[in-house]
């Protein structure tokens, strides 16, 4: 048995003090500062969405190295936000009880993997994910951007927990990009249920039913 956490949501809300608008902002002024290409495939209503405006310019930019300065920044961002992160409430809680069950845990992210580390070191959970922290990786040429729904961060996972049969992995998320990639790499899900706001997860998946306590899945352990 496995268990793989998304970040931002069932592990902590990252844009709590720094909002997600804000960093999106800061990216908008970054591509225009440094004269980059235009962004013109971000819908409207996505445009306060920092990694939508990453993937956007992903999408439209054939320069992976602009793709990568851009990619940079936002990791700088997030590095920046993690400080005023809030806990997601029962995280703690969970991830220490499976630690103690010796139960396998990685955490498979769209966002930086500094900033998770960050974030782990300042809540004291660091030592639960050693060598484990699966999140975006830096973009140069030859490694374009590879983010959920593509599923290589939890591939990654797997292969460094080592775990062979994927029915015994579950991935708890929060968004449609969670399903999809674990439904690409074969792995079981279980959604949570994001207090600071609709992500999508209920609207695209109206029949999945997401939890709402992280509390409730440390009952039966020890």
């Amino acid at each position: 048995m496995g268990v793989l956490f998304d970040f931002d949501g069932p592990l902590c809300h990252l844009f709590a003090t720094t909002t997600a608008r804000f960093v999106a902002g800061e990216l908008w002024n970054f591509i225009e500062e440094s004269g980059l290409p235009p962004v013109d495939s971000v819908p409207p209503e996505k445009h306060d969405s920092p990694l939508d405006v990453l993937k956007g310019a992903a999408a439209d930019w054939t320069d992976l190295k602009a793709v990568g300065s851009l990619e940079g920044e936002l990791a700088r961002l997030e590095l920046q936000a993690v400080e005023g992160a809030r806990e997601t409430d029962g995280a703690e809680k969970l991830v220490r009880a499976l630690w103690r069950e010796r139960i396998p845990m990685a955490i498979t992210t769209n966002n930086s993997e500094s900033a998770v580390e960050r974030h782990l070191e300042n809540c004291g959970m660091v030592d639960a994910f050693q060598g484990r922290i699966h999140g975006r990786q830096s973009v140069r040429p030859g490694f374009p951007l590879r983010v959920k729904p593509d599923p290589d961060c939890i591939e990654r996972a797997l292969v460094r927990i080592g775990q062979v049969d994927r029915r015994n992995i579950l991935m708890i998320g929060d968004s449609p990009d969670d399903v999809a990639a674990a439904e690409s790499a074969g792995i079981r899900f279980l959604g949570f249920q994001n207090p600071d706001g609709n992500t999508g997860l209920q609207d695209a998946y109206p029949n999945l039913r997401p939890i709402r306590r992280l509390g409730d899945l440390t009952r039966g352990l020890a």
